[in-house]
């Protein structure tokens, strides 16, 4: 048996090209419609039959790497390429199973927060109506403490509808240009009863001219989340700072804090749904531990990136880079 037999004998596909000339490609990506029965010696624009295909191809010669995912006749592929000298090796895989699971997961997810938010306002409104009409200090205790709750149960059911709508794949853009302080003003006033309770000062430092040109919306959840837990997170007399600069075609923002800092070995997992770094506080602080998968999303939707400084006792440095997007 030659290595042509075994690679055709592959459940996944493989296709290789010389230059731009597509030197094999197996069994899998003919009997898929992925590529032509004729494929051997052609370039691969003409070889592959699908354009998102295609276009995964042409941007794998430019890199060392590259790992993109696509649909085509209803099914999802993910390639995996690899440069070789001259040669260019794509690994495609059906990952349509994973797909559908991971869209039964969401599309249970969106439901059960729809249905859980009309009773929970409901049961919400009763609570403050009894709270406002009760004299008596000790059912006025059980009533707040119960009001509390009732209050993380609605923020955990509209921090997972705002999640799903982001891993959706479905939320667009609403792009416009901003001043960047105002913006962290608001986020800051929204706030502002955490800082004087957990006695944390706040400083904004983005200039009075440094504009923005993002979804001013997303900007928004994405920094009230990330001061949100650097309020929460912070030691008493602490102190939290918001940077913002520009450095050729990115934007960089940048949210400081004087708290109790992320180990490292954390670090790798907390923008994972529901990871909480210190379980026991985060209930303590009454967190839904999703603000910051939320915030990675916001920042992936823009095209960006975020990066994590932490040292534990010291405080953590969160920087959003988001390329200046054409107006």
């Amino acid at each position: 048996m030659n290595w042509e037999e075994v690679l055709n004998a592959l459940g996944e596909g493989v296709l290789v090209l010389k230059g731009s000339e597509v030197t094999f490609a197996n069994r899998f990506l003919v009997e898929n419609q992925l590529v032509r029965e004729d494929w051997k010696g052609k370039h691969y624009y003409e070889a592959i039959k699908s354009l998102p295909f295609i276009s995964i191809v042409g941007r794998a010669f430019g890199k060392d790497s590259l790992s993109e995912e696509f649909q085509y006749l209803e099914r999802f592929y993910r390639v995996v390429s690899k440069r070789i000298g001259e040669m260019l090796v794509c690994e495609v895989s059906d990952v349509s199973s994973v797909k559908k699971y991971e869209q039964s997961k969401r599309e249970f997810v969106d439901n059960a927060s729809h249905e859980l938010k009309t009773p929970i306002s409901v049961l919400r409104g009763i609570v403050e109506t009894l709270l406002e009409e009760e004299e008596d200090q000790r059912k006025r205790h059980f009533l707040e403490k119960a009001l509390r709750r009732i209050e993380q149960m609605q923020n955990l059911v509209e921090d997972l509808l705002t999640l799903t709508k982001l891993e959706s794949g479905r939320e667009k853009l609403n792009l416009s240009e901003f001043k960047l302080r105002e913006l962290v003003e608001e986020v800051y006033d929204s706030l502002e009863q955490e800082f004087v309770k957990r006695e944390v000062s706040f400083e904004n430092l983005v200039s009075e001219d440094f504009k923005m040109f993002a979804d001013r919306q997303k900007l928004f959840l994405l920094l009230r989340n990330l001061i949100d837990n650097a309020v929460k997170y912070n030691k008493r007399g602490g102190k939290v700072w918001v940077r913002a600069k520009k450095e050729g075609n990115k934007q960089i923002l940048e949210v400081e804090d004087t708290g109790i800092g992320i180990p490292p070995e954390h670090v790798p997992f907390i923008f994972e749904r529901f990871y909480r770094v210190d379980k026991g506080r985060s209930r303590e602080m009454g967190g839904t531990g999703l603000g910051l998968s939320i915030v990675k999303h916001i920042v992936f939707l823009h095209g960006g990136e975020i990066m994590v400084h932490s040292k534990p006792g010291e405080g953590s440095r969160f920087s959003v880079i988001i390329p200046i997007l054409l107006k």
